[in-house]
């Protein structure tokens, strides 16, 4: 059966063809095997800690501004059209992981993404028209559940454009295996919020809207400089065949359900049970605790974005030994030492917040504690099962477990909300993550035989201190029982975690390994 095949020409940017020529021998070529991912693997992620660090400070100035001159409810508003933009996005990014996936394979046989990243980038825009079109029937009913101003329609429209853009960039960054300049425009990005918000703080004029602006403004200019940086990468020519079109749709198919119910266990949604429930002050409560939350967790996302091209990288050179050994060796240690810093975060949290936030904001340091745990529960995910779903195009695994995850998120947020307020909420995340990580590892180990070695060991202590201080509300007590089980776990665990500190070492100086 024949394969038609469509051609596609684009002018390639005109750079000279020396430095060109010395670029490809000296800096493309290299990237495209899994040396360069090992040998770079610690600049990469001390620079992408720098750039997060950065990104972190600059976020939480912003949001520290909005909250001291907004107070809850005005912050509350502002969560609440981002939230909204972020349901729509499902209607689109359900195809955004593709990039990574396949464009990484195109990288490393051509030392471009052109194909894969303008096939994407006409699915976005199909997409985004069917998503537009389709806006009376969802932005009606979603402007209701989060108690949308009138006018929003608008604003959450181009940050919804805009972020999903943003996105497709980011992907194609990393396809290229450029993730520093990925972390930089990222840090970028937020500094941009930041400045624009304390410039409005300054004129004594910060409003919800003007706020919002700057979170529409900051991602649509970072859409150009990451175009200018991925210019060597897609101008250029390339053919599209059925059979690559026909790829793309059938691994992301399972994840366009998975983006959608992957929303039902987010904390975007907790955000409309929230609002139904309590009220938009206490929205703007907990969102502060989300948004802690959500910058803590971008250290772990790092990870994720640097282990999917190296995944890739290491099945196309049918290196899967390797990948064995990072989840039987290093992620439960991993694990155990994300939870131990979680535990230390969450005690710091807990007193800090009414320091810096101010006492109307105090009530946000117990959910936090509960959502860092949340964050434990992700960290095998984040750190390990989600990028061997996409290296090996396993996407109905994440589909499966991500669904489960909205399930329990949404029965526990009508059960336990009512009764525990902003704490119920909270919990109703922790346990939805743990069964989505539950349901990750069942399903990699039947599919792609995933060892997952003492990973749910390693959880342990920090839930179980979380737990004993939601129950007592006694911090010394959780902080005894929490390292309490660290040092127990460590004793038991110690031959692997000494095997997890070699494979460290291993990384920060490649020559010592064989």
């Amino acid at each position: 059966m024949s394969v038609a095949k469509y051609t596609l020409t684009v002018t390639p940017d005109p750079i000279d063809l020396e430095t060109a020529a010395s670029e490809k021998t000296a800096g493309v070529s290299e990237r495209q095997g899994s040396g360069w991912d090992i040998r770079n693997a610690p600049k990469n992620y001390l620079a992408l800690i720098i750039f997060q660090v950065a990104s972190s400070a600059f976020s939480f100035g912003a949001i520290w501004l909005i909250t001291r001159h907004l107070g809850e409810e005005g912050y509350g508003a502002i969560v609440a059209v981002i939230a909204a933009s972020q349901v729509a996005q499902v209607l689109v990014n359900w195809t955004s992981a593709a990039v990574v996936r396949f464009g990484v394979d195109e990288f490393i046989e051509t030392g471009k993404i052109a194909r894969t990243f303008w096939v994407r980038s006409i699915m976005v825009v199909a997409n985004l028209i069917l998503a537009v079109a389709l806006s009376p029937l969802w932005f009606e009913p979603l402007a209701g559940w989060l108690k949308l101003g009138t006018g929003s329609f608008a604003l959450v429209m181009a940050h919804f454009v805009v972020t999903v853009f943003w996105i497709h960039i980011q992907m194609s960054l990393q396809a290229a295996k450029l993730p520093r300049a990925q972390g930089f425009l990222m840090m970028v990005e937020r500094f941009i919020i930041f400045a624009g918000v304390l410039a409005l703080t300054v004129a004594v004029s910060l409003t919800p809207f003007g706020a919002i602006v700057f979170y529409i403004a900051a991602p649509g200019l970072m859409i150009f400089w990451g175009l200018y940086q991925l210019r060597k990468y897609i101008f250029a020519g390339f053919s599209i065949d059925r059979a690559f079109v026909f790829k793309i749709i059938a691994y992301s198919l399972p994840l366009l359900p998975m983006s959608l119910v992957g929303y039902f266990s987010g904390s975007y949604v907790d955000a409309v049970f929230v609002t139904k429930f309590l009220s938009v002050g206490e929205l703007g409560v907990y969102s502060l605790a989300t948004q802690m939350n959500g910058i803590v967790l971008q250290v772990p996302t790092l990870v994720n974005a640097l282990l999917t091209p190296f995944f890739v990288t290491l099945d196309n050179e049918e290196a899967s030994n390797k990948v064995n050994r990072y989840f039987t060796s290093a992620l439960p240690n991993v694990t155990l030492a994300w939870g131990a810093l979680c535990t230390l975060a969450a005690i710091g949290s807990y007193f800090l917040i009414p320091l810096i936030f101010g006492v109307n904001f105090s009530a946000a340091g117990t959910p936090l504690w509960i959502l860092l745990t949340s964050s434990v529960m992700a960290i095998p995910i984040l750190c390990g099962y989600a990028a061997l779903t996409h290296a090996r195009s396993v996407t109905s695994v994440a589909a499966i477990a991500t669904t489960l995850s909205a399930v329990v998120n949404i029965l526990l947020n009508f059960l336990l909300i009512p009764r525990f307020g902003m704490a119920g909420c909270a919990w109703a995340t922790v346990a939805a993550y743990l069964v989505c990580n539950i349901g990750f590892a069942v399903l990699l180990r039947i599919r792609v035989k995933m060892p997952v070695s003492w990973v749910y060991l390693s959880i342990l202590p920090n839930l179980c201190g979380t737990l004993v201080f939601s129950l007592t509300a006694n911090v010394w007590l959780a902080i005894i029982v929490a390292f309490g089980l660290f040092a127990l776990v460590v004793m038991l665990k110690w031959r692997s975690v000494g095997e997890g500190v070699e494979i460290i070492k291993r990384l920060v100086r490649p020559e010592v390994s064989a």
